[in-house]
């Protein structure tokens, strides 16, 4: 997966004068000029530098987070590595801006609220987001896993601050070495699972109470060590480029999945010092050169990334275990955040001067920043993209676009290439147009301006001279003849819309031109034959339903009374022949009972083919009343076309009287005008 390459960013933090700073007089030499965003930072009367942000001492921690963090943490959710880092001297807010000394907090210290507290809370609250919005559209919500690492590095030393008890020293205890995607990471540090805010910040709180801190005479309570506090954040959700594949082809295969993990560094170096200006001796003064020298080959590190002439071949990361550390973060693949915090006083115009330097530096440093997705699903995300590619190239195949040769060459069949040139000559054609239009109108403007000159000169006296002419008679004039172009090109306009709805009124009723309404008198006239054979239909259905009746009757009553004998003729025959054999009982007896066989094998037939009648007559009536909706639809239309005619005609009289009347407006003004020169002259 290609990677986007991107700068450190970096910002510049004032921070406000200290009381005893005020006491003593210290004047202001670092200001910040214009907005945050402006980036400009002033030293002294002589020196300036430019950042991507900078923020005056009165700027909030919100104001600070909003616009260098915020889009951090967007970027961690959505599987890329972030890191922010604070740099200075001692004593000029590091800590204080990180967040990474949290003690609590109460209902008034939301304005104190570090970015470390600040970023947990909208990661946290990004993660429950997405997931709500994966409910919403009625897919799995993704499933977010959070584990939370504090580490310290004092005197060169790696101390897990989640787990202060654990001896550094033991062998293997803690080393930082190579994972399987080139980063970097600490082998033998604790990772404790969060579930939440609460939980993360009370990790942040436990690693805070365990780091080395002490008082110098520049900071009552100096770090002495470089922090480091890690959040790992690994979410599974469902993969974002199934849509890419034919929904079709995907409709019997299983939902894919995609893991991304996400490396969010928090960054509290110790402070740069001076031994002369901190009074630091014994243990301390040990824990100052350990810091200079980290942050030296910190420094190294970012001149060697950010040498503009590329001729550096070796970034020495291997010099320090703070380097190590921070390997990912400069150079590496992550989305990095400098925050230099700095004093304004000019008793700190050295110290401020060189972080100024040091943070410039960084800004030519390139990341390079891609989604850390496991290895398994970025291959089912390649060979879904290249199914995706083979599909289409088989369909472009089976549609005649892309043949074989002899030689087993693929290429465009003749149709393609057609099309294409075909294409490009459409859009020059376009181009053409364009352009033939913008000169129709440039002529038909000097066309307006050609006419109202004409007719100005033949109303005009003779004797006068061209600069007699009124400017304004001109202007009114043109005004005319514009109106009289623009109402002919819409009677033009109107008569080819006219015309086209003839037409398709013709074509309509194609097959009667001398009668408009013939086909749809035919289809009246079908409809009702249709319907008296209906009619018909359901009369003899009828009739064979009484008949069959009767006759049923008469056979369970034996000799019962019949009103008429509807009976056939065969039957009725039949019948009485039957009783004129009465005479003989033990003939009559078998006959009796062939007829009631024959009887039953009547009725069984009448009754199918009743049914099948009875679905004919259903089929009919359905046919029917299809016809009947055709022909109102038909007679609509019919009425449609006619108010649309009607509309033209009387868009065509109006037009036309228009014409009329802005001419005859037109020739009154220039007669008045004409009688009015006469007069004068």
């Amino acid at each position: 997966m290609a990677g986007d390459e991107s700068s450190v960013r970096v910002a510049v933090r004032i921070r406000p004068q200290t009381p005893s700073e005020v006491v003593d007089g210290c004047g202001v030499c670092a200001r910040a000029g214009g907005e945050a965003g402006d980036g400009g930072i002033a030293l002294g009367s002589e020196r300036a530098f430019t950042f991507d942000y900078a923020f005056e001492p009165s700027a909030t921690q919100e104001a600070v987070y909003e616009t260098c963090v915020r889009k951090l943490v967007e970027a961690a959710l959505d599987g890329y590595n972030a890191t922010v880092l604070a740099y200075g001297q001692t004593g000029s807010g590091k800590t204080y801006t990180m967040g990474s000394g949290w003690e609590g907090e109460g209902d008034g210290d939301e304005f104190r609220r570090g970015i470390i507290p600040r970023a947990i809370r909208d990661l946290f609250a990004g993660a429950e987001q997405r997931a709500e919005a994966a409910r919403a559209q009625g897919n799995l919500p993704p499933e977010f896993s959070v584990q939370a690492q504090f580490i310290e590095l004092y005197n060169e030393d790696i101390v897990d601050l989640l787990d202060p008890a654990k001896d550094p020293f033991a062998k293997g205890a803690l080393r930082i070495t190579e994972d399987g995607c080139g980063g970097v990471r600490v082998v033998g540090a604790s990772m404790r699972a969060v579930r939440g805010v609460h939980d993360a910040l009370g990790a942040l709180h436990a690693g805070a109470l365990a780091r080395t801190t002490a008082a110098t005479n520049m900071n009552s309570s100096s770090s002495r060590s470089h922090a480091v506090f890690t959040l790992l954040l690994r979410q599974r959700r469902l993969a974002t480029d199934q849509d890419t594949v034919d929904r079709d082809a995907e409709a019997d295969t299983p939902e894919q999945y995609e893991t991304l993990t996400a490396k969010f560094h928090f960054v509290d170096l110790a402070g740069s010092e001076r031994l002369k200006r901190t009074g630091a001796t014994g243990e301390r003064a040990r824990e100052g050169i350990s810091i200079n020298c980290g942050l030296l080959a910190l420094g190294n590190v970012i001149s060697a990334l950010g040498d503009k002439s590329r001729k550096v071949l070796h970034v020495p990361y291997r010099d320090s275990k703070l380097t190590r550390l921070l390997q990912d973060s400069l150079g590496g693949n992550s989305n990095t955040v400098m925050i230099a915090c700095v004093s304004p006083s000019d008793r700190d115009f050295m110290e401020t001067l060189n972080t100024l330097k040091y943070a410039n530096r960084a800004r030519n440093i390139k990341n390079r920043c891609v989604v850390n997705q496991d290895l398994t699903s970025r291959t089912i995300n390649q060979l879904r993209h290249e199914v995706a590619r083979l599909q289409m190239e088989l369909a472009e195949y089976k549609q005649g676009k892309r043949i074989v040769s002899e030689n087993g060459e693929e290429g465009w069949s003749d149709v393609v290439q057609e099309n294409a040139i075909l294409t490009s000559e459409v859009e020059s054609l376009r181009r053409r147009v364009k352009a033939m239009q913008d000169t129709i109108e440039q002529l038909s403007a000097r066309n307006s301006e050609l006419l109202a000159e004409k007719a100005l000169a033949a109303w005009a006296p003779r004797d006068s001279s061209p600069d007699a002419t009124d400017c304004s008679l001109t202007t009114l004039v043109q005004g005319y003849v514009s109106e009289i172009e623009d109402l002919r090109a819409q009677l033009m306009e109107a008569n080819a819309l006219y015309e086209a709805s003839r037409k398709r009124e013709a074509r309509t009723r194609h097959d009667s031109v001398h009668d408009p309404n013939s086909i749809l008198d035919d289809a009246k006239r079908e409809l009702y034959k249709e319907k008296e054979l209906l009619a018909r239909s359901m009369g003899e259905l009828e009739f064979q339903r009484k008949l069959a009746t009767q006759v049923s009757e008469g056979g369970e009553g034996g000799e019962g009374e019949v009103e008429e004998d509807t009976r056939p003729i065969g039957e009725r025959e039949r019948a009485e022949g039957e009783s004129a054999g009465d005479s003989e009982p033990s003939d009559h007896d078998d006959d009796d009972e062939g007829s009631d066989d024959e009887r039953v094998d009547a009725i069984e037939a009448e009754t199918a083919g009743q049914r099948i009648l009875t679905a004919q007559l259903a089929a009919l009536s359905e046919d029917i009343d299809t016809k009947a909706r055709l022909i109102e639809q038909l007679e609509a239309s019919q009425r449609r076309l006619a108010a649309l005619r009607t509309h033209y005609e009387q868009r065509l009289d109006t037009l036309h009287h228009q014409i009329k009347a802005t001419g005859e407006e037109r020739d009154k003004v220039l007669a008045t005008l004409g009688t009015l020169a006469r007069c004068e002259s």
